[in-house]
């Protein structure tokens, strides 16, 4: 049954439908996470770490990274590692910083996630051809950098020359 938005308020039926599409989006992707024994802020952690190489991720840049608070990092890289997935280090040139890296079975879970992760968001936004895909991508982001620029008046406003890779639940797009 489809909801009936008063027609004067296009912002409202803008946030009442993005707010559902991404809580359809969070509902499906959990449970593919789930069918392969991760949950979605672990994939995110692994695949972070695994963008950074050899030389691992300090635990900080992950939360500011996958937009997490330090203490949530702090619980999902405690099960990544109690699953042999990645390993704590203690950074040598300055014992406050703790670095993850990923273990050879961590690698290889989050090397063979990738492709079934980048076909299943291709099948849950099939209903949109690549141009409405574009499209709602480069709304969405205008949308994200101005709600940021508002957010830190004091700083740079960040904008597209700082893109990144857009990042739906832990996972690149």
């Amino acid at each position: 049954m489809k909801e009936e938005l008063p027609q004067d308020t296009p912002s409202l039926a803008t946030w009442w439908y993005l707010a559902r599409a991404y809580h359809s989006l969070l509902h499906e992707l959990t449970r593919f996470f789930e069918e392969h024994g991760v949950t979605g802020p672990q994939f995110g952690v692994l695949r972070c770490v695994d963008e950074a190489g050899p030389e691992g991720l300090p635990l900080s840049h992950l939360s500011e990274r996958l937009m997490i608070s330090c203490g949530h990092i702090t619980g999902v890289v405690d099960r990544l590692e109690q699953n042999g997935f990645l390993r704590r280090e203690r950074s040598r040139s300055d014992r406050r910083v703790v670095r993850a890296r990923l273990t050879a079975r961590g690698r290889e879970i989050h090397r063979r996630l990738v492709p079934a992760y980048r076909e299943k968001i291709a099948a849950l936004l099939a209903a949109l051809n690549l141009d409405e895909q574009r499209e709602l991508a480069r709304l969405c982001e205008q949308l994200h950098f101005a709600l940021e620029a508002d957010r830190r008046p004091q700083q740079e406003p960040i904008g597209p020359s700082e893109r990144t890779q857009v990042h739906i639940h832990g996972g690149a797009v």
